[in-house]
Order: structure tokens, then C-alpha cells, then sequence
């Protein structure tokens, strides 16, 4: 399948630096042969799988493009790998346009990192991004990023399929048959088009800024769709921050839960990285020009009334948290769990009263550190792997099933868990792991051994 993958790619004019067989050779291929872009399979049999190796790899080349190709997606395998900031992910069987839209986003629009201790580009606020939304050669959407959702304040599962005219009349005051003539001429012709979007700005009037509608080609220069390239929104430079402040925001980015701090007009100033997952996944919360509400329009008014009254204990001086509430989901296992609570009012001439909104996501896989679970309580990798299923609400026989061993193999397993953690029941298992160090967003990497002992 590897073969067949890198003829494709060489077709398209791409040059395949190497093929790895299993997790630890891609990542010494990629420390040897220093490549633009990663093609990962989630599943590479026995050892570590794609996920874990791309997290390995991110600890050595943050800014690396990566793109996960799998024939398995389920909300477990997706949690694990948005951890890794993907900058793509491919389902089998996919076609070569398939392929090729992938490829051709992630190299043009990988960014480097930014400042050691702050977020990484997948992380960052989405205002300080191009947005980019494809469409194919009908002129149909196929994809946008996060940055498009922000800046135009629409989901994006709202455009999959849609004519990208029916957008680009919305967004830039143009007749539909106007739209229409600008998205043909672009596929054409191969030329681009300047297109000027009227944006409110967060104070004083509203400014215009330029788009571009540009054809995408392959590596033989034909034209196979075209992309809208939304300009980032121009926000104020963030001010320097203080080693506190940076080692306080580092330590929320490691929170498993949820924190996001909002002024009096609800307008987002802070989201922990647990928080920007879950704005990112259309689960009842959304931001539109920078201000948080909740799709139900019932929900949105308690919501309202609990950042008012929490205002109100901020003036007063109280920290009392104003209420509860819950962001009802499709399914009873997905709800998101809000606590609304005041920050208290500072001194005069200070930043006025914030409110602190806490988020329990229900339905998110929880993320628990393998290397933890090893270094920690001296677990096998088999042992590590059934813990993780296990605290992420799997049945035994289930984890077995995905370990691809016997339940009996699994029971003696469990057995050698209980004797390493000193513990003889599953559910004060859960409860260890859960409430320790393994369910942290964080890496570890082992020291280098420094001798014998």
C-alpha cells in the first residue's frame, strides 16, 4: 500500500524521501531525512501506533506538516490525533484529488511555531489566520478551516457541498450570477481574483479587506478546484508577559478541563487548550466575532443571565460562582457541563470584571498519557494500552478485542496492573489513574540512563 501510495505521489511530481515500516523508524527517518510533510497510517501494526509516533515527532519537529491516512475514524482515534495538531487527515480508499487537495494545503499553509512556552499554530486564536475554503471544479465546496469559521462567523459543516458562489455572494455583497461568472473565470482561466469583504471591526467603523479567489494546480500545473483566501483578521499585539503569567498559562494548557475567561460583552480573552478543542468541535458552543453564546437559543439566555449575575458578584467583590448549567447534546453522553463563576472587580484604573467559564466535556476521549502510565507504575506497552481503553470507558473484552488478544490474556494482564499499582479493583483503578498525573496534557520523555546504579 506504501508502494502504491508513492507512485501516486511521484505521478503528481512529488518526491517520496522514504517509507517507514512502523512508528520508531518514522521518526528516525524524519530526524535523518529532514522532510517537508508526513503521510502517517494510524495503525502500523505492532508497537507504538501513528498517533503516538506523531507525538514523538512533534517533540522534535513542532512545525512538521503531518497528515493522518486511516480507514478507521471513530471519535476516540479523532480526539487522540487533533492532539498532534494534524495538518490534514486522508480516509482510505481516497482518491487522488483527495490526495492532492491534502498535500497541497498542508505545504502551503504550514506556519511555524510560535514562541517557546506559547501555543502552537493549530492552537492559536483562528482571528490570527487566513481563512482558506476549497471548492472543486464545479465550483462546489469541499473543505475550510478553522480560521474560515471564525472569520466569517458560519460552521463549517454548513458548506460541505454547497456552491462556493452561494458564499462568495454572502460574503462579498456580489449578485449570485456575479459569484457564479468569478468562480468559472477562476477555473478557466487559472487567474486569480481579488474580491473586497466588508469586516466590522471591534471598535470604531467597519473596514474592508481583500480576499483572493486562486486556482489550485497540481504538481503538472493543470487546474483541479480553486481556494478562497480569507485575510486574517488584524488584531492588537498581545502584550509581553511576565515568566508568571506564561508559566500559569502553560500549566491551564495542561488542564484536561476546560477554562475560558470573557469581559462584560462575553467577548473571549482566554481559552485554555482543553477549551479550544472543544470550540472546535461544534459541540453547542459557539464564537462569532469573538463573543461566546450556545446555539440553543433557550440555553443562550440562561447563559446570558448566568455571565450577568456572575458581572454583578465581580463588582461586588464576591467569587461565588453564579450557577450550573448544561449544553444538551444529541446524545446524554455528550452534554457540555458549564460552571459560570465571577473574577473579582481589581483595584480602580485595572481591567475591568471578567467571568471564569468552566467546561466538562462528557463526551471527549480523555487523554491519557502513555508514557505516564509506564514510567510511573513500570507498565508493559500491552499494559499501558489496556489502561488507556479501560479509563476511556471500555469493557474489558472490548479492549481485548482492540489489543487484538484473548480475554484471559487481557484478565492476566489486568492482574499485573493491579500488582504494579497496588490496587485490586477496576473501578479504584479508573479512579487512580483519573485523578493522577496521567490524564495531564503534557509529554514525557524519559531522562537518558546515566550508568549503572
Amino acid at each position: 500500500m506504501a508502494g502504491a501510495l508513492k507512485l501516486r505521489l511521484r505521478g503528481l511530481g512529488y518526491d517520496v524521501s522514504g517509507i517507514a515500516r512502523d512508528g520508531f523508524e518514522a521518526l528516525e527517518q524524519v530526524i535523518e531525512l529532514k522532510p517537508d510533510l508526513v503521510l502517517m497510517d494510524v495503525r502500523l501494526g505492532e508497537g507504538m501506533d501513528g498517533i503516538e509516533a506523531a507525538h514523538r515527532i512533534r517533540e522534535h519537529h513542532p512545525d512538521l506538516p503531518l497528515i493522518y491516512v486511516s480507514a478507521h475514524v471513530d471519535a476516540q482515534l479523532l480526539e487522540r490525533a487533533r492532539a498532534t495538531r494534524p495538518a490534514g487527515f486522508i480516509n482510505k480508499p481516497f482518491t487522488t484529488k483527495d490526495l492532492l487537495t491534502a498535500v497541497d494545503l498542508a505545504l502551503n499553509h504550514a506556519r511555524p511555531a510560535g514562541a517557546p512556552g506559547e501555543p502552537g499554530p493549530q492552537a492559536q486564536d483562528e482571528r490570527d489566520q487566513e481563512g482558506v475554503i476549497t471548492a472543486d471544479n464545479e465550483g462546489r465546496v469541499g473543505f475550510a478551516n478553522a480560521a474560515a469559521e471564525y472569520l466569517t462567523g458560519i460552521p463549517r459543516r454548513q458548506w460541505v457541498g454547497r456552491p462556493l458562489a452561494e458564499l462568495l455572494a454572502s460574503l462579498h455583497d456580489l449578485s449570485m450570477e456575479a459569484a457564479a461568472d468569478a468562480v468559472m473565470r477562476v477555473i478557466n482561466t487559472g487567474q486569480e481574483e481579488v474580491l473586497v469583504r466588508t469586516r466590522s471591526g471591534r471598535s470604531g467603523p467597519a473596514e474592508s479587506c481583500t480576499d483572493t479567489l486562486t486556482p489550485l494546480r497540481d504538481a503538472r500545473g493543470q487546474t483541479y478546484g480553486l481556494a478562497l483566501r480569507l485575510a486574517a483578521a488584524r488584531t492588537r499585539r498581545a502584550p509581553e508577559r511576565s515568566g508568571l503569567d506564561r508559566a500559569l498559562l502553560k500549566a491551564l494548557d495542561a488542564v484536561p478541563h476546560g477554562v475560558l475567561v470573557l469581559d462584560a460583552a462575553r467577548r473571549l480573552q482566554y481559552g485554555n487548550r482543553s477549551a479550544r478543542d472543544t470550540l472546535t468541535r461544534q459541540r453547542g458552543l459557539e464564537l462569532r466575532n469573538e463573543i461566546l453564546s450556545i446555539t440553543d437559543k433557550a440555553q443562550d439566555q440562561r447563559f446570558r443571565e448566568l455571565v450577568e449575575l456572575a458581572l454583578q458578584r465581580a463588582q461586588a467583590g464576591e467569587d461565588k460562582a453564579s450557577g450550573v448549567m448544561l449544553v444538551r447534546s444529541s446524545s446524554a453522553s455528550a452534554n457540555l457541563e458549564l460552571m459560570i463563576a465571577p473574577v473579582p472587580a481589581p483595584a480602580e484604573g485595572e481591567q475591568p470584571a471578567m467571568v471564569l467559564v468552566y467546561v466538562f466535556d462528557s463526551g471527549a476521549q480523555r487523554q491519557i498519557s502513555f508514557d505516564v502510565l509506564t514510567s510511573l507504575y513500570g507498565l508493559t506497552h500491552t499494559e499501558a494500552k489496556l489502561v488507556q481503553f479501560m479509563t476511556n470507558g471500555m469493557t474489558l473484552d472490548d479492549a481485548a478485542d482492540e489489543l487484538q488478544i484473548s480475554v484471559n490474556t487481557a484478565r492476566t494482564h489486568l492482574k499485573h496492573i493491579f500488582h504494579k499499582t497496588g490496587i485490586n479493583r477496576q473501578t479504584e483503578l479508573i479512579h487512580r489513574i483519573e485523578s493522577g498525573p496521567a490524564p495531564l496534557l503534557v509529554h514525557l520523555e524519559p531522562p537518558e540512563p546515566t550508568g549503572k546504579r
